[in-house]
């Protein structure tokens, strides 16, 4: 019996190894794919933004103005989907294997980048200070789900890692009731042995 549950427990470990490795190197595929999503969806939404929300602010800037913007745009939102590249690649194997909290990273850093953008909109003139702050005005802003629904790959190594997930869950739920057999085992050829006639 013993025997049994300590094979069981062995393949389990096993497993659960198989998948954490799985997940690690589908993880880096997954950072590399959003950080391009990201890029092209931030650029996009900033197009649109400043021509379809504000196309009288964007219309007031000089030509040598608006290329500024969209070069300064471009190094901005390049530097933010390297850095998100990078906090994904460098974050703990809880947030790898737990989608919530993975989902909490992304849309951390999403909010952040943001508020970076809306900043550097209101620096060029696009938005006004008061603006930024205030509850009416329109501002730039995008959701994770919009970054993963236009981009197939990413919806697929999303949609994996979610299946991964729910798998290391069943798994380690599995172990701990493998762990408890193994010590109620254990318990019962104790008291078995302890056991005078």
């Amino acid at each position: 019996m013993l025997v049994r549950i300590d094979q069981d427990i062995q393949d389990i470990q096993q497993a659960i190894a198989n998948v954490v490795s799985r997940i690690d190197l589908l993880h880096l595929d997954y950072a590399r794919a959003i950080a391009i999503a990201v890029q092209q969806q931030i650029l996009l939404a900033a197009f649109k933004f400043c021509t379809q929300k504000c196309p009288e602010a964007f219309l007031a800037l000089s030509l040598s103005e608006r290329q500024n913007l969209q070069e300064d745009l471009r190094l901005t939102v390049k530097s933010l989907s390297d850095n998100m590249q990078k906090n994904l690649e460098e974050c703990d194997r809880d947030s790898r294997t737990n989608q919530e909290n993975l989902d909490l990273l992304l849309s951390k850093n999403l909010n952040e980048s943001m508020q970076r953008l809306n900043k550097l909109l209101s620096d060029r003139g696009i938005l006004n200070s008061n603006q930024v702050n205030g509850d009416q005005a329109p501002q730039m802003s995008i959701r994770l789900a919009e970054i993963e629904f236009t981009d197939r790959q990413l919806m697929s190594y999303r949609g994996e890692l979610r299946v991964l997930s729910a798998r290391m869950l069943h798994l380690q739920t599995e172990l701990e009731k493998k762990y408890q057999q193994k010590t109620i085992a254990e318990a019962e050829l104790a008291w078995r042995a302890a056991w005078v006639e």
